[in-house]
């Protein structure tokens, strides 16, 4: 229990670390396209039932705390895998990283890349379904690929992974998006960058910060 809170308490600084520096990334690399995006959207598209955060401060807090509870989510997972293989090296942070990224959001962004407001979109259920088939079909592919000892395990590992590609993600008949493809492009790059360095950040404070925590006293 002792190596429990330890974990947690460890897991939360690395995740408020890691969610204010994914913040701020945001605020000046995703934000400005969003915004511009959504000066496309406005006259085409009545969004006055729905609830947004007004711009300024109470995006901006928003935003922090949702990223930070992200960290915190996902540092738990990474501070979990580096405590499972009593290995607290800055090498197997950045795998165990690396893992990640793919997972959550590499595989998925290849039949679903972020999209910016305006876009016409497939049905939410139906995206959520494939997203999540996919990001466990990655996890649990990933593991046998380079856990597993048997040659057809490996292949099946493979094969898995693929699988949601095959079947293909769900994407509207006809894509249409109230942005200009070029600030739609733009949006997808930088969000595969930003979220490259936010994972990039979860393994380096973990590399740095769990070695020094007395576990398993």
């Amino acid at each position: 229990m002792a190596d429990f809170r330890k974990l947690v308490a460890a897991s939360l600084l690395i995740g408020l670390l890691a969610g204010l520096f994914l913040s701020l990334l945001q605020h000046y690399q995703i934000q400005p396209l969003i915004l511009a995006a959504e000066r496309f959207e406005t006259p085409i598209t009545d969004h006055a039932h729905d609830w947004q955060p007004e711009d300024g401060a109470q995006r901006i807090g928003f935003t922090i705390l949702f990223n930070c509870l992200t960290g915190f989510g996902f540092a738990l997972l990474i501070s979990s895998a580096m405590y499972w293989k009593n290995d607290y090296r800055y090498s197997q942070a950045v795998l165990w990283t690396i893992a990640g990224y793919l997972v959550f959001f590499g595989a998925p962004a290849l039949g679903l890349p972020p999209e910016l407001p305006g876009t016409d979109s497939a049905e939410l259920q139906s995206r959520q379904a494939w997203w999540l088939f996919t990001s466990i079909a990655t996890s649990i592919g990933l593991y046998g690929l380079f856990f597993g000892k048997n040659l057809w395990l490996q292949l099946a590992s493979v094969t898995l992974m693929a699988a949601p590609h095959l079947v293909g993600a769900p994407h509207p008949d006809i894509m249409q998006s109230s942005a200009p493809e070029a600030l739609q492009q733009r949006f997808v790059w930088m969000s595969v960058i930003t979220n490259g360095l936010f994972w990039l950040a979860l393994g380096v404070f973990s590399g740095w910060y769990l070695p020094k925590v007395n576990f398993k006293s």
